[in-house]
């Protein structure tokens, strides 16, 4: 990835910021950003001790469309191009039925989530599309989540702010496919990984007490969980020239292991509770 140059949204901490480290790695530009500025000054600089220049930072929100056009000005004008973008920034803040959830909270909730997690993947594609377009070239990969492509309860909001993404990516795929510049946009299915996106969001009140709450999550990250460098290296293939597919959902883990994971969970999950009751 020599010769190519990135942004990747979110990526001081978790999946981004591991995306971040495996391009530069493979030799490509990329910059990072997120909404907090020591975050990103802090990442930046970690980077830049083994990197060197390859890598700059940025503050950005990206419900804010201004600063996102920003960021690309700032991005051509230092290394010439934006050949990839992950727009990997998203958030979560609930987890529970649906129902345990007030109105006031769902709209709030919803407000936030679907704003970053698909509003903002829609700024971000749209910020860098004209200099993909100019350029003749690009590569563009958006975050799948829990619950996108079949149902998964209790992570109502977040999962269909993630659905949104899926399907807005697969509809510009399409458009993409009648132009003649080789862009293309994939979708990234990462799986159950432990990051700040897992630990923030917090169970609703009146469901189940934090401690319970707490535990159950402590087993499922155990038994499910998918290591974060092995499904982020999935992301490479699709960001290279070598790339042809267009509007698929790639994972990052193997859904047989994720079934069979899913059983034993479950499985473990009634004898826990058996001994409790």
């Amino acid at each position: 990835m020599k010769n190519e140059t990135a942004i990747v949204t979110g990526s001081t901490s978790g999946i981004g910021k591991k995306i971040v480290e495996l391009f530069l790695r493979e030799g490509c530009k990329v910059v990072i950003c997120s909404r907090n500025e020591d975050s990103v000054q802090k990442t930046v600089s970690e980077f830049q001790e083994k990197f060197g220049d390859s890598v700059i930072g940025f503050t950005c929100d990206v419900t804010d469309v201004a600063a996102l056009k920003s960021i690309v000005d700032k991005t051509v004008g230092v290394l010439g191009s934006i050949r990839i973008l992950v727009a990997n920034a998203g958030v979560n803040l609930t987890y529970g039925p649906f129902e345990y959830i007030s109105p006031e909270k769902v709209a709030s909730d919803a407000q936030e989530v679907i704003g970053i997690n698909l509003i903002g993947v829609m700024n971000s594609v749209a910020a860098v599309l004209s200099q993909m377009i100019k350029q003749g070239y690009g590569r563009i990969v958006t975050l799948s989540g829990g619950g996108a492509s079949r149902p998964l309860p209790h992570m109502t909001i977040y999962s269909t702010s993630k659905g949104g993404v899926v399907t807005f990516s697969k509809c510009l795929a399409e458009e993409f496919k009648a132009r003649e510049e080789d862009i293309k946009i994939n979708i990234f299915h990462p799986g159950m990984i432990k990051t700040n996106l897992f630990k923030i969001a917090k169970v609703v009140d009146g469901w189940k007490d934090e401690e319970t709450y707490n535990r159950e999550r402590s087993l499922v990250t155990e038994i499910l969980a998918t290591n974060i460098e092995k499904s982020c290296s999935k992301v490479i293939p699709y960001v290279l020239p070598s790339c042809k597919t267009s509007g698929k959902v790639f994972r990052g883990f193997s859904i047989w292991k994720m079934i069979r994971g899913g059983r034993k969970y479950q499985k473990v999950l009634k004898e826990m509770r058996k001994e409790q009751s």
